[in-house]
């Protein structure tokens, strides 16, 4: 089964689903209603997606995520935008999971991933069963930070989004180092993207190799692939499965296997095939 981690829905419909006013990028110009996303994944042969609210379009109100993912499941599940340091962010994930159906949260904050009020979104996760994925990254410090955090509650699940912002880094062999580190949790999962997987081609071979030195840590069943379509658009959505398919020629057939679906099952288990 492939699943696609790094969907991002937007509606056409400005004025039922209308955008944040401080909305930017991508999104201003670009809509991807769910029932097209779903069209693109039968014709693309994906059978599940996560729908992850995008960075700078609805702000916190993840309410497009939500009923676009119920419409679909078990298909699909959303993955909605929550301030980990926010005082009221641990109810706020309880009323987007309970009230919502949001069985996944990124956390977006101007906070360090390790900073203490964080401590009760996490808490509240375990308690509800919700995995989290991380945003930002980039460098071999803030890795270390989602360690720290990550191994004061070993029952939650987490991914930082986009490999962790490595493909960005200017300090490669450090963030590498700590993604090791980062790997030895084992609750700790890896999502990576065409953001990761496009300019993989243009590494040095010590760059591949450090990516390659990457997955080998989190292993092939910790990793978790995403299109981040329609942010990454080149080629269409299929051209972005392909890439995931196709960009790390060294995989063997089981390793991707994993790698484009299997290990997502076991984040989010509720997905179904249609």
């Amino acid at each position: 089964m492939i699943i696609d981690t790094h969907t991002h829905v937007v509606s056409s419909d400005r004025n039922a689903h209308p955008l944040h006013p401080d909305a930017s990028g991508w999104s201003l110009e670009v809509s991807n209603n769910v029932a097209d996303l779903i069209k693109e994944m039968d014709s693309a042969g994906v059978e599940c997606a996560t729908l992850v609210q995008p960075n700078g379009t609805y702000g916190l109100d993840n309410s497009y995520q939500c009923d676009s993912a119920l419409q679909y499941a078990p298909r699909t599940v959303a993955v909605g935008i929550l301030d980990p340091a926010a005082s009221d962010a641990a109810d706020q994930l309880s009323y987007w999971t309970n009230e919502r159906g949001m069985w996944g949260v990124r956390l977006q904050s101007q906070a360090e991933p390790d900073d203490p009020r964080c401590d009760a979104l996490w808490d509240r996760a375990e308690s509800l069963g919700v995995p989290i994925s991380i945003g930002g990254g980039g460098t071999a410090d803030r890795v270390d930070r989602m360690r720290n955090i990550g191994g004061r509650h070993p029952n939650v699940l987490f991914a930082p989004d986009h490999f962790a912002g490595w493909s960005g880094s200017q300090d490669k062999p450090g963030m590498t180092t700590a993604l090791e580190e980062l790997a030895r949790l084992p609750n700790a999962h890896l999502r990576y993207s065409s953001t990761s997987l496009g300019p993989y081609a243009g590494l040095t071979d010590d760059e591949k190799d450090l990516f390659r030195r990457v997955i080998e840590a989190f292993s092939p069943r910790r990793m978790m692939w995403g299109t981040n379509f329609p942010s990454s658009r080149e080629g269409g959505f299929i051209g972005q499965v392909q890439l995931g398919q196709t960009a790390l020629p060294w995989l063997s057939a089981e390793d991707l296997d994993w790698m484009m679906g299997g290990a997502a099952a076991t984040f989010w288990p509720m997905l179904q095939a249609p």
